[in-house]
């Protein structure tokens, strides 16, 4: 009877642990490279899954912070009356026709994450507002502009806060009337935050809506809470 040799025998066992530690070496490569394809898959794109709950998370707030504003001019109104909020009230902490009265605590200045703004507009969309006639924090009060199919066809006051991003206004609209849908008004960003007329009266897309968010004339976004129907 013939015997293998000992060194063919051994030569034999090593290069079957040989190719077996090459295919596992050659799998784990593979799996490593599939992985981290992934991972810069994922991160790669700006609307990934995190940029979506984020904003989501931003139009949540903006929701909640609007309608604590909204029951803080309730208790001035019941303060001062209704004409007060249309013709005296003002964002100031001082003074009796001050929202944020430091005494009366009407309310309390409102603050957003950087995240909810189009930080390209500049930086005074994102700066937080000492408290003043028409601003605080991040919010502006628009006592001139006339809502679209409201109580009435006088002007409303509303708390506005402008220079949102795209995503983040189309959400808002998505959690108050379940789609993703901007309308254009005709006043231009600076109207909002100036006292002017935002221009949603004659706009079909806001009909009856005493909040949400639109699209300015010069595409800048905007959202606005009515806080008193006149």
């Amino acid at each position: 009877m013939c015997k293998v040799p000992s060194y063919q025998a051994t030569f034999s066992k090593k290069s079957a642990q040989s190719g077996f530690i090459q295919a596992a070496l050659l799998f784990g490569i593979a799996l490593m490279t599939a992985v981290l394809g992934g991972f810069a898959l994922a991160n790669r794109s700006p609307t990934s899954q995190t940029d979506v709950e984020q904003a989501k998370v931003n139009a949540s707030v903006i929701l909640k912070q609007a309608s604590d504003l909204r029951d803080g001019v309730a208790r001035y109104s019941s303060d001062f009356g209704s004409s007060a909020v249309t013709t005296e009230m003002t964002f100031e902490s001082v003074g009796n026709n001050g929202l944020f009265n430091a005494s009366a605590r009407y309310a309390s200045p409102q603050i957003m994450p950087t995240s909810t703004f189009d930080i390209s507009i500049g930086a005074t969309v994102d700066d937080i507002k000492a408290p003043a006639a028409l601003v605080a924090g991040h919010w502006y009060l628009n006592r001139t502009t006339a809502g679209n199919g409201l109580a009435g066809a006088g002007e409303d006051p509303m708390v506005v806060l402008p220079g949102l991003r795209a995503d983040v206004c189309g959400r808002v609209n998505t959690l108050l009337y379940g789609a993703n849908t901007i309308p254009v008004g005709t006043g231009a960003l600076s109207a909002w935050t100036t006292n002017v007329d935002g221009g949603i009266s004659a706009v079909a897309g806001v009909a009856g809506w005493p909040e949400g968010c639109i699209q300015t004339s010069d595409s800048r976004y905007v959202y606005f809470k009515t806080v008193q129907e006149n």
